[in-house]
């Protein structure tokens, strides 16, 4: 009885003396995205860029439409001279 006890007690502090020690840092998920690094991460670039180019591109037809209504011919608007 004492020879078992002490073999578990020799165990136990055999496994807890294995392992990593000081502060563990959390793993990548195994699925999903990971969390992001803040305005260095890669995605979130990429996204910025996204954005600014949509938005260059709307304020570009934003103002072709813009000269095109300022462009009209006198013969759309009606002024016709019969």
């Amino acid at each position: 009885m004492i020879r078992t006890v002490s073999m578990l007690a020799l165990a136990g502090l055999l496994l807890a003396a294995c392992g990593l020690r000081g502060p563990l840092e959390r793993p990548m998920p195994l699925w999903g995205d990971p969390p992001r690094d803040g305005p260095d991460d890669p995605r979130t670039i990429k996204e910025l860029e996204e954005k600014a180019q949509a938005e260059a591109e709307a304020a570009k037809a934003a103002k072709q439409a813009e000269a095109a209504a300022q462009t009209t011919p006198a013969a759309e608007a009606g002024d016709t001279p019969q």
